[in-house]
């Protein structure tokens, strides 16, 4: 930068200033009887300083008014209110559908397995979420819903009503405290609530029970006809869960 001072103004060309010159943060004053030199060690930058190093940091160099006032530029709150996506700026609120935005719900179909393996067996690998619900529903809802309770004993060494056997607190108390298990297993096995259960007498000895019955509970009721002829006679029992 380089000023040039018209010179003679009073008729005196020897005190006149006739340059003012800078070079980086470097001024230097000359006029008819030297110069004078000094540097500028503030650390204030000019605008060109600035512009160059917002360009060179990747920021933003140039802005627009849009509405005319710079005094309402601020953002207080932004959130959901009800329905919409509330934006306040200078305390007036602008509000936005939450419907207008779209969703990004998926159905199970459009959900992948995180590791998709063949789930039922049959040959086909199950990648989305859809997909293992419908291998495992057949299982489920059918053969995994079954399973026959602990094997008892009845007693029927004398005819006449027998003595009603409750069927759940047996399995209960088998389950709870099995008499053996491998050493990382559990102390108990998962069992349901009664509740959760129906419960079914498949077979038994004709020859030897009749009026056999179980109620909702789990609760087995029967006459003894006859004696075995073997003392060893059977009921067989299914339990399903609901």
């Amino acid at each position: 930068l380089s000023i040039t001072i018209p010179t003679n103004n009073d008729n005196d060309a020897t005190n006149e200033i006739q340059t003012i010159t800078k070079v980086g943060s470097t001024v230097t004053l000359s006029d008819g009887g030297g110069s004078f030199t000094d540097t500028d060690t503030d650390t204030q930058l000019t605008e060109a300083e600035v512009d160059t190093y917002v360009s060179n940091n990747g920021y933003l160099t140039s802005f627009s008014e849009v509405d005319g006032s710079i005094t309402n530029e601020l953002i207080t709150a932004f959130g959901v209110n009800g329905s919409n996506l509330r934006i306040t700026e200078a305390g007036t609120n602008f509000d936005v559908p939450l419907s207008s935005l779209g969703t990004d719900n998926q159905t199970a179909s459009e959900v992948d397995s995180d590791t998709p393996v063949d789930v039922d067996g049959d040959g086909s690998t199950d990648d989305t979420v859809e997909d293992v619900i419908q291998a495992i529903a057949p299982i489920t809802s059918k053969a995994a819903r079954i399973f026959y309770p602990p094997s008892i004993a009845v007693d029927a060494s004398s005819t006449g009503p027998g003595t009603p056997v409750d069927l759940y607190a047996q399995y209960i108390a088998q389950y709870g405290t099995p008499a053996v298990k491998s050493p990382s297993a559990p102390a108990a096995i998962p069992t349901y609530a009664a509740s959760e259960l129906y419960y079914y007498i498949t077979y038994y000895d004709t020859t030897v029970f009749s009026g056999v019955a179980v109620s909702n509970t789990g609760v087995m009721t029967f006459n003894v006809d006859n004696l075995p002829a073997d003392y060893n006679s059977l009921i067989n029992v299914v339990f399903v869960v609901k």
